[in-house]
């Protein structure tokens, strides 16, 4: 009997091995494989966030400002900060205007504590951008640009600054959006900006946003804020915008702008309806500048005022290379696209009729 009990028992075992073999050998090895994956990825982006620090640590600036402003009650001074990022070995750095705008002082404190006075070499205030120059006894170590193009919503990226003067702060966090519209002091709308849940405070403006392969892809600009701290909603010029900008502006120390040499006015409903105008969008050319491109191209300036007997209504713009022109800030974008010496089809709306020439741009003259 004690014979077929055994007997009995191990062809169970047996029976069950073989008819139901998932229950007896894939039990342990989803629960250890899991662990095993996570554990590493953990590790593998804690130590790419540490790379990243380590080798830009260096090429992080902060930017301390004095800046002073006439009053009824004397001269104000006011000090304010920012962060910067390293662009060449001979001290150019790259910042947002707003940070060192109108200041009378920028003093840059490189990552060890040594500060250097710099100067301005120039800015582009339409898209927040501006170079500062300093002259250290040694050599500085630039950042590495990637290709903010090629970046996708959900990848990790790092954002290194100096929040509230705590310099060298380092926050990890994703693309949280691509090809946002940010608008500039200047009224430009700067496009393909970057949002980011990297928490980015005041103080980080002008720093870098960086990838994991520790390339530069933005620069940090602004954020949305009921609190004036972070809350998750950062945005960042996209590197590819910012490289142009501060090339040309550390050749030359400014950025060649396109110029039409016109003043004019946005169309608007009570101008549609006065003059039974078969638009009501665009921008009235009220008047140009003598021997101005616009003017040379045929385009034809309001004369007197509405009511006399020689007025004469301006032409109207309402494209420009195809593109619809509502308002004078759509027409400073547009325009913004093409370079001095580029040739584009505008569109005018003059007597009921709509007309077509070519306009070939010119330089903004200084001081324009």
């Amino acid at each position: 009997m004690i014979a077929c009990f055994i007997g009995g028992l191990a062809g169970s075992f047996f029976t069950i091995a073989l008819f139901f073999p998932v229950y007896y050998v894939s039990s342990p090895i989803p629960t250890t494989a899991v662990e095993r994956v996570y554990v590493n990825e953990s590790v593998l982006l804690q130590e790419m966030v540490i790379d990243i620090l380590q080798g830009n640590k260096e090429s992080v600036v902060n930017i301390k400002v004095v800046k002073l402003t006439q009053t009824p009650f004397g001269t104000l001074r006011s000090e304010g900060s920012g962060s910067g990022f390293v662009v060449s070995g001979d001290g150019y750095i790259v910042t947002n205007d707003h940070v060192v705008s109108d200041s009378s002082e920028i003093t840059v404190v490189l990552y060890n504590g040594e500060e250097f006075q710099a100067t301005l070499r120039g800015a582009d205030p339409l898209n927040d951008v501006a170079v500062i120059k300093v002259n250290a006894p040694y050599g500085l170590n630039p950042v590495e640009t990637g290709d903010s193009d090629g970046l996708r919503e959900g990848q990790f990226v790092v954002a290194i600054g100096s929040p509230f003067r705590l310099q060298n702060t380092i926050t990890l966090g994703i693309v949280s959006a691509l090809n946002r519209t940010l608008t500039s002091e200047g009224g430009f709308r700067i496009e393909k900006v970057i949002q980011t849940d990297a928490a980015v405070n005041p103080g980080n403006s002008g720093g870098p946003l960086i990838d994991l392969g520790g390339k530069v892809i933005g620069v940090n600009t602004a954020i949305i804020s009921t609190s004036g701290g972070s809350e998750g909603i950062g945005f960042s010029i996209p590197i590819n915008t910012v490289k142009g900008i501060y090339t040309e502006l550390i050749e030359s120390g400014k950025i060649a702008r396109p110029w039409l040499g016109m003043t004019g006015t946005d169309v608007t409903e009570e101008m549609t309806n006065a003059w039974e105008l078969d638009v009501d969008y665009g921008v009235l050319i009220v008047d140009f500048v003598e021997n101005s491109p616009i003017q040379e191209a045929g385009a034809r300036e309001t004369v007197s005022r509405p009511g006399n007997k020689d007025f004469v209504l301006g032409d109207i713009i309402v494209s420009i290379s195809g593109e619809r022109i509502s308002d004078n800030i759509g027409l400073l974008n547009v325009l913004l696209r093409y370079k001095p010496g580029d040739t584009v089809e505008m569109e005018v709306y003059r007597d009921g009729s709509f007309l077509e020439f070519p306009v070939t741009l010119a330089e903004r003259p200084e001081g324009m």
